[in-house]
């Protein structure tokens, strides 16, 4: 017999004792034992009915936990497969991440060869470059420089009229063979600029840093593009050319004459700038050395500093004496070496542009002024 079979019974029965009891009260026939009888027996019928509410309630709870139970094994069985799954990857899975690795490899392996031939390519160039400049120095005569001692220099860049180089009769200071026939009162060009000029249309002056491979001529072309990848005989070539900007008065008597030239690893072309951001070398080499058909010529370093060419190009002219005062000025700020030497605002400028490679688009420019050496005391020394 279950619950609600015995439950139902047991209501029947006291609904019967409860009409027995309603019955005696009707006839007035109640005893004292009834009475107890009848409170006994509701609190049989009260304490059943609280009993089979706690039996639903314990029902609805075990029920409840365990559906709970149900769900939360499927969770684990769920996160158990997926754990499972990661763990196994799949084949198609392993195949894409071996192709990954592979194109990686090949990427990397293409990047080493480029550098490589890149590498290989520049010092080839560089050697080509260096043996036709050497052929061609070797091809011109040349007089002895007239300059003066850098160790002997003013304060103010103007060079000193006493301690000059020594050079003895019949001898070059540059390379052998005969000297030109020099007199007090003729100016003889350090190199010949007609037949230079025969051979390479466009020269108009020579540059020279002693001790170093910076010793070529210099070339002005019709626009500053031609010479970044041409000799000075025209032919095509990635070393290219030391030239003059095209805007630039060929005989330098610009405010600021602008001169360009390849930045080399190996130091050809202009590649002995770079030096100059070596305090060092700067006090070793405060001159430079720029000869043209008129006029000898020291560039005496003032300062040198980085520029991005894309933002900033050094000035050829300027508004007035104020501003070519305020970039003097700037230039010393910012350079790359202590220079003590000074310039005033009826001094020319000459401005040594090449590549640098501390930001895209750094070019280093090496700023001097222009000193005119004494032609007259130079020539002295030649006919001694």
């Amino acid at each position: 017999m279950t619950c609600g079979e015995r439950l139902r019974g047991e209501r029947k029965m006291d609904e019967t004792e409860n009409n027995e009891i309603t019955e005696s009260k009707e006839t007035g026939e109640t005893s004292p034992e009834e009475t107890a009888e009848t409170v006994e027996v509701a609190e049989a019928d009260e304490a059943a009915e609280n009993s089979e509410a706690a039996e639903i309630g314990e029902s609805t709870e075990t029920g409840e936990a365990a559906e709970a139970d149900e769900v939360a094994t499927a969770a684990d069985d769920t996160a158990a497969k997926k754990v499972t799954k990661a763990k196994k990857p799949s084949r198609k899975t392993s195949r894409k991440k071996l192709i990954f690795l592979y194109i990686l490899l090949g990427i990397s392996v293409t990047a080493v060869i480029i550098c490589a031939v890149g590498l290989g390519l520049e010092l080839y160039t560089a050697r080509k470059s260096i043996a036709y400049y050497e052929t061609l120095s070797a091809d011109i005569e040349r007089r002895p420089s007239i300059t003066a001692n850098p160790g002997v220099s003013t304060p103010t860049g103007q060079p000193s009229s006493t301690d000059r180089p020594q050079i003895p009769p019949g001898s070059s200071t540059d390379t052998p063979g005969d000297l030109p026939d020099v007199k007090d009162d003729t100016w003889v060009p350090y190199v010949d600029f007609e037949a230079l000029d025969a051979r390479f249309p466009g020269i108009v002056a020579w540059i020279k840093l002693d001790g170093t491979l910076l010793d070529y001529p210099v070339m002005q072309g019709s626009d500053n593009a031609f010479y970044l990848s041409h000799l000075p005989d025209g032919s095509r070539d990635r070393a290219g050319s030391v030239f003059l900007d095209y805007r630039n008065s060929p005989d330098f008597s610009d405010k600021n004459s602008l001169v360009y030239g390849h930045m080399s690893r190996v130091g050809e072309m202009f590649g002995a700038l770079k030096e100059y951001r070596n305090q060092a070398f700067y006090d070793a080499n405060p001159i430079i050395h720029l000869y043209t058909a008129d006029h000898d010529y020291d560039i005496v370093l003032i300062a040198g500093y980085l520029v991005d060419s894309g933002v900033e190009t050094p000035p050829m002219s300027f508004r007035d004496d104020a501003a070519f005062t305020r970039y003097l000025s700037d230039l010393k700020r910012r350079s790359v070496f202590r220079s003590s030497v000074t310039a005033d605002v009826d001094d020319r400028l000459v401005c040594l542009c090449t590549c640098a490679y501390d930001f895209t688009n750094a070019r280093l420019v090496i700023v001097g002024k222009l000193v005119e050496v004494s032609w007259t005391a130079g020539a002295d020394l030649l006919t001694q």
